[in-house]
C-alpha cells in the first residue's frame, strides 16, 4: 500500500495549470496570427497599398461607356473589367472602355475648374516626350498603302475635346477582381456595360487609363491598419512570451528538479565526512564491506532454494558417498 501511494501522480498546482494554459494560448495566438497575416496580404494589404500608390483623384469624374468587347481565349484575355476570383485563369472576359471628363469639387468656381483642367492636360515634367515613338511609325511598309479600320482614339485629349481621356479601362477596384458578396460581376456588368451609360468614376493620376467605379480612401486606410495592426503585434508578443518562457520559466523548473539529484550525487561522491571517496578511504572500505556482507546473505538465502529445486535429492548423494567410503575401508 505504501508503494502504491508513492507511485500515485502528484496533481498539478494552480500555478502550473495557469502556466500551461497561458503558454498554449500564446502558441495558438502565434499560429493564427501568422496564417491570418499571410491570408490578408493578397486580399487586403496588397490592394490597399496599390490603391494608395496609384493616387486616385478623390474628386469623381464623369464616365460614359464607349466600347465593350467580349473575348475568348487566354491569349486574348489579358485583362477583364470584372472577375470573381483573383487567381483563376481567364478563358472568357468582358472588357469595358470608357470616356471620362474631370469633375470638380462644389467649392470651386467654373474659372478655377477650367484652370484645373488645363493644368491636368499640360505637359508633364516627368514624361519623356522627345523619345516618344508612335505605334504608327512601327507599321510595316507593305501596310502603309492599306486602309486601316476605324479605331476609337485612346489617351489624353486636347483642350478642344470634350473628354479628358478616351478609351480608359474600367474596373470595380484597383485589382479588377474580388469575391462575393463584396463583388458581384453580374451586377457590375448589368450596371456599366450598356453603351452610352453615364456614371461617376475615379481615375488614377499615375495611370490615367485606369478608372475604378468605387473609391473610399478612409475605408481603404482603415482596412490596411486593421490588417497590419492586429496580426503583426499579436505574433510579435507571442514570440516574445514563448522565448521568455523557454529560457526563464521552464529552464528554472528543470534546474529545481535536478537539484536533489545533484545533491545526492555529490553526497555519494564525498561521503558523510565531506571528503572525496577514493579506493583508499575509510568510506570506500565501509561501503565495500557492507556490499560484501549483503552479497553473502543473498547467496546464503539462494542456496537452499537451488538444492530443493534440483532433480537429485541431497540425501541420496550423501548415502552414496558414505557407501563408497565404507567399501573403500573394508577393502
Amino acid at each position: 500500500m505504501a508503494d502504491e501511494e508513492e507511485n500515485l501522480p502528484i496533481p498539478p498546482t494552480f500555478l502550473e495549470k495557469l502556466l500551461f494554459y497561458t503558454t498554449a494560448s500564446f502558441v495558438l495566438l502565434a499560429i493564427f496570427s501568422l496564417f491570418a497575416f499571410l491570408f490578408l496580404v493578397p486580399f487586403v494589404i496588397e490592394p490597399a497599398f496599390t490603391t494608395i500608390f496609384m493616387q486616385f483623384d478623390p474628386v469623381s469624374a464623369q464616365c460614359v461607356t464607349a466600347e465593350v468587347k467580349q473575348l475568348f481565349g487566354v491569349s486574348n484575355c489579358s485583362w477583364a473589367s470584372c472577375r470573381e476570383g483573383c487567381t483563376k485563369d481567364l478563358f472568357e472576359c468582358t472588357q469595358i472602355r470608357v470616356n471620362y471628363k474631370l469633375g470638380y469639387a462644389p467649392n470651386i468656381s467654373a474659372t478655377e475648374y477650367e484652370a484645373l483642367i488645363r493644368a491636368e492636360r499640360s505637359l508633364r515634367k516627368d514624361y519623356d516626350y522627345e523619345n516618344y515613338e508612335s505605334p504608327l511609325d512601327k507599321l510595316d511598309p507593305e501596310m502603309e498603302d492599306q486602309e486601316l479600320a476605324d479605331v476609337m482614339p485612346t489617351g489624353l485629349q486636347g483642350n478642344d475635346s470634350e473628354w479628358y481621356f478616351t478609351g480608359a479601362r474600367l474596373f470595380p477596384n484597383v485589382k479588377g477582381c474580388g469575391y462575393p458578396p463584396i463583388l458581384n460581376c453580374t451586377v457590375f456588368y448589368g450596371k456599366y456595360r450598356p453603351i452610352g451609360n453615364n456614371y461617376t468614376c475615379y481615375y488614377s493620376r499615375i495611370d490615367p487609363g485606369l478608372v475604378i467605379t468605387e473609391l473610399d480612401m478612409w475605408q481603404n486606410t482603415l482596412n490596411l491598419v486593421y490588417a497590419m495592426a492586429i496580426p503583426i503585434p499579436s505574433f510579435i508578443i507571442s514570440v516574445i512570451y514563448l522565448t521568455f518562457a523557454y529560457f526563464k520559466i521552464y529552464n528554472t523548473e528543470d534546474e529545481s528538479e535536478q537539484a536533489p539529484l545533484q545533491s545526492d550525487a555529490e553526497a555519494m561522491a564525498t561521503g558523510d565526512d565531506g571528503k572525496p571517496t577514493t579506493p583508499g578511504s575509510d568510506t570506500f572500505r565501509e561501503d565495500l564491506a557492507c556490499f560484501g556482507h549483503q552479497l553473502k546473505l543473498q547467496l546464503a538465502n539462494d542456496k537452499p532454494k537451488e538444492g530443493f529445486e534440483s532433480n537429485s535429492p541431497p540425501i541420496s548423494n550423501s548415502a552414496s558417498l558414505s557407501g563408497t567410503k565404507s567399501s573403500f575401508v573394508n577393502a
